[in-house]
């Protein structure tokens, strides 16, 4: 199944009906993080059926991995500071930031780990949106516009953009934790 077949066919996982009267083609943009990986065509399929799909790490992409609870709050501290913020699943092991391919080369902070190229990652449809799971997995940040429907995400985040909110998030948690220590 092609990006052509899905424009064509019906509408995207993910996005809102389009009104009777309306173009009726969906949006499918340009997603160069998706598409180095060479598994666009299999993304697409297993999304078009509501499965994850599988996708290696490190062609189009990097993958942090966090505590669900700092991704969060992370998310939260780069939308308040004005940061571009990428797609980010929350499954059992936690948030799964993907990163722009090479841009957390030394990446070394606590709590965290960098999956290593060729490690796989499944992606869930861009429809399952955290709380709503697919095997435990599903969206924090879809990769698609909730309010407007617009195309899948063109980007994913930088790390460097991603290093000092995480941060911050990681020591929130910890005098959280030590607070309700003592």
């Amino acid at each position: 199944m092609s990006v052509e077949t899905l424009r064509g066919a019906r509408q995207l996982p993910g996005q809102r009906p389009i009104p009777s009267g309306e173009q009726t083609t969906p949006a499918v943009g340009p997603m160069p993080w998706l598409t180095a990986t060479g598994r666009l065509e299999q993304v697409l399929t297993a999304w078009s059926r509501g499965q994850l799909a599988e996708v290696p790490v490190g062609l189009g992409f990097d993958v942090l991995l966090t505590p669900g609870a700092v991704a969060k709050d992370t998310v939260r501290r780069m939308r308040e500071a004005g940061r571009r913020v990428g797609p980010v699943i929350l499954g059992p092991s936690g948030g799964e930031f993907l990163l722009e391919r090479g841009s957390a080369p030394r990446w070394s902070a606590p709590r965290s780990r960098l999956l290593v190229p060729g490690s796989l990652i499944l992606l869930p449809p861009p429809a399952v949106c955290h709380p709503e799971t697919v095997a435990a997995r599903g969206w924090f940040v879809p990769p698609v516009h909730e309010e407007t429907g617009a195309p899948l995400c063109a980007e994913v985040t930088p790390g460097g953009a991603l290093l000092e909110p995480y941060l911050a998030a990681v020591q929130a948690t910890e005098d959280e934790e030590a607070d309700s220590g003592a």
